[in-house]
């Protein structure tokens, strides 16, 4: 999920709190009905995020360095496509490297399916970029670069997953919205006993934007037979919710991984200590993977004990 996208879901929990809270003031189905989709919507955002945000075995220190290395060759040849639409005169050509949102606010698939879309702007006027500084070689290279990010992408149907995630954010600004009339109805801001309650639920219906960087996660693995200890860092304070939990799967083996135990980590603490029971004598893969709240995964690089 993009950081607006986290952003809409954390309102719709802040809402659906405030609602629940207050349910004694509405009356009807429709509110009944209304509360429970808003439930549904948070459930099925949470879900498909973590389909997007699965690892495949690829560690996501590798799958965030080759996504920034996608996201800096896309800019640079969105900028220049938009310069040479403007030097010739053509708005259809600057309009076809237009793509929005920016390239480091994009889920991975829409970064793939945009990248895909300047290599095909940008192959009839190959002749053009090079005049301006790009290599012969540039569209070869930024299929490259796409492919090299889109093989550390998760396996399963990501693009599905994504597709849920808009559609149920659409959804979920549809179903606010009929809060938003209901509340206006209520809670009277002009009357003192009701304006603390309207307050409240402008508050909560806040979108707040925050850019956040990518957690950074930090394994250090002991084994005693067949217990595997290990030491998880994060590079940022763990929030209220985020879980952790080991990873593991045979050295060498294709297979995907089994999870052990998830333990829940203390809200403000950067270090926690999981363990796993691994079911083989050979060596072991280990990762340490870290779910927040809002259904985002991270996982540290691979562990071998």
């Amino acid at each position: 999920m993009t950081d607006d996208q986290r952003a809409k879901m954390m309102m719709y929990h802040r809402v659906l709190d405030f609602l629940t809270d207050n349910a004694g003031d509405f009356t009807g189905a429709l509110f009944t009905a209304l509360l429970t989709e808003l439930g549904q919507i948070i459930g099925a955002i949470h879900a498909a995020g973590a389909i997007q945000e699965a690892g495949t075995g690829v560690p996501t220190a590798q799958r965030r360095q080759t996504r920034a290395a996608l996201v800096k060759k896309c800019n640079k040849i969105e900028n220049t496509g938009k310069a040479i639409g403007r030097y010739i005169g053509d708005e259809a050509v600057t309009a076809s490297f237009d793509l929005e949102p920016s390239y480091s606010s994009m889920a991975d698939e829409q970064l793939v399916t945009s990248a895909d879309a300047l290599k095909t702007a940008a192959t009839p006027l190959s002749a053009e970029f090079q005049l301006r500084g790009f290599a012969a070689t540039f569209l070869t290279d930024l299929q490259t670069v796409r492919d090299a990010f889109h093989n550390t992408l998760a396996g399963g149907n990501t693009v599905a997953a994504t597709e849920t995630v808009a559609q149920k954010i659409a959804r979920g600004d549809t179903v606010v919205a009929q809060f938003d009339v209901m509340v206006g109805n209520v809670y009277d801001e002009d009357n003192p006993a009701t304006a603390p309650k309207r307050a409240a639920y402008d508050s909560a219906r806040t979108v707040i934007r925050v850019r956040t960087q990518p957690l950074e996660v930090t394994l250090i693995a002991t084994r005693s037979g067949n217990t595997v200890s290990g030491t998880v860092t994060l590079s940022r304070q763990a929030e209220a919710g985020d879980t952790v939990t080991l990873r593991w799967r045979e050295q060498g083996s294709p297979g995907p991984f089994t999870d052990g135990p998830v333990s829940t980590m203390a809200a403000g603490t950067i270090t926690t200590t999981p363990t796993v029971t691994v079911t083989t004598a050979n060596p072991v893969e280990v990762v340490a993977r870290v779910i927040r709240a809002d259904g985002s995964q991270f996982d540290s690089t691979a562990v071998v004990v």
